[in-house]
């Protein structure tokens, strides 16, 4: 069984990793941990919810922004339907929006029940990686977060 405190200790091991400390990458408003890769900025978090049968299910959750939400309707329905597209090329991540932060999200979560540090460690690396590829894509593509608004 994995718990909310081994994946602390993942977090630990992956900063051992990287060269840097936890506490330097933690943000105690958000509760979760900045990692960068290339352009990307992942924040890793854990949060839990109580299923049907009163269990309690805990998730890491990872989210980079890749794109801020262009302000121009025909801009927005073009990035939506690119990033629809782009939902089933790039594996292990789903792309979202979160309308009060103005961003199109890449985003990867997943159960920590069974989890273990490979896995961890290749869920944040993913995510980094195809983020570090999308916010790249989506810059040319759809131009400046400061022009998209």
């Amino acid at each position: 069984m994995t718990t909310s405190e081994m994946v602390r200790v993942y977090i630990n091991q992956l900063c051992a990793e990287i060269g840097c400390t936890p506490e330097s990458i933690y943000s105690k408003e958000n509760n979760s941990w900045f990692f960068t890769r290339g352009s990307a900025s992942v924040e890793v978090f854990m949060t839990s919810y109580e299923t049907v049968v009163k269990t309690v299910r805990t998730f890491v959750r990872c989210f980079s922004p890749v794109c801020a939400i262009p302000a121009d309707n025909q801009k927005k329905i073009q990035l939506y339907e690119e990033a629809l597209q782009n939902n089933t090329t790039y594996m292990g991540l789903k792309l979202s929006i979160v309308p009060e932060k103005g961003f199109v999200y890449a985003v990867a979560e997943r159960d920590i029940e069974g989890m273990d540090y490979t896995e961890f460690k290749t869920l944040i690396s993913d995510l980094g990686y195809w983020a570090d590829q999308l916010d790249d894509l989506l810059l040319q593509r759809f131009g400046s977060a400061a022009s998209l608004n």
